[in-house]
């Protein structure tokens, strides 16, 4: 199963939160002088002050993530990696931005045709596809896919930019979190319909 490094983060804050949730059952430190029969008062007492904390079930942010990997229809993160003259792109998101429903079966053979022209370059890189990779995956009631794009430029120092042409060709996509790595720069932005284009300096 393919994990993001964001899925990865929720499920570790997820599992914090429920450990510290069960360091509230620890019982309350016994008083200095207990009477050797306490009366019925001080018995109500005691149990006031250590309150009752509710089972966390095990499957409660299943709904709302999707198992602990964040699931938002209309929103997605875009990966753009350099190495050497290898250019990488990565696009993941949920079906539904795809215009496919959740868990369709056909998911593999529409998303085989997503690559085409999802990305432009800005700039006088040269920048020819190559391999690319298409995973779905589902989760509880959610699927999503993950689209990895390889292309091998002619000189990546002319790369001025990256446009993700999703929103154009999949008018459900809304936001996009993006980021560049390269040699000399790493930039982040929040792509949208409005604001398509990744800078990669």
């Amino acid at each position: 199963m393919l994990t993001s490094p964001r899925a990865r983060l929720c499920m570790m804050i997820g599992a914090a939160v429920l450990a510290l949730a069960g360091c509230d059952r620890d019982p309350a430190p016994a008083a200095p002088e207990a009477p050797a029969e306490p009366a019925a008062e001080d018995t109500q007492v005691a149990d006031k002050a250590v309150p009752d904390v509710p089972d966390v079930p095990a499957d409660a942010h299943d709904d709302a993530s999707g198992g602990g990997e964040a699931h938002v229809h209309g929103v997605g993160e875009f990966a753009v990696a350099v190495d050497g003259n290898q250019l990488t792109v990565t696009l993941d998101a949920p079906l539904a931005n795809f215009g496919l429903g959740e868990g369709d079966a056909d998911a593999m053979d529409v998303s085989t045709d997503i690559s085409d022209g999802l990305v432009s370059f800005a700039g006088n890189a040269d920048c020819r596809p190559g391999d690319r990779h298409v995973t779905t995956r589902t989760v509880g009631d959610h699927s999503s896919l993950t689209l990895e794009l390889g292309f091998t430029c002619a000189d990546v120092s002319k790369l001025e930019g990256v446009r993700l042409n999703a929103f154009t060709t999949f008018p459900h996509f809304e936001t996009v979190d993006a980021v560049f790595i390269g040699p000399d720069a790493q930039v982040a932005d929040m792509l949208t319909p409005g604001n398509p284009e990744l800078s990669t300096r």
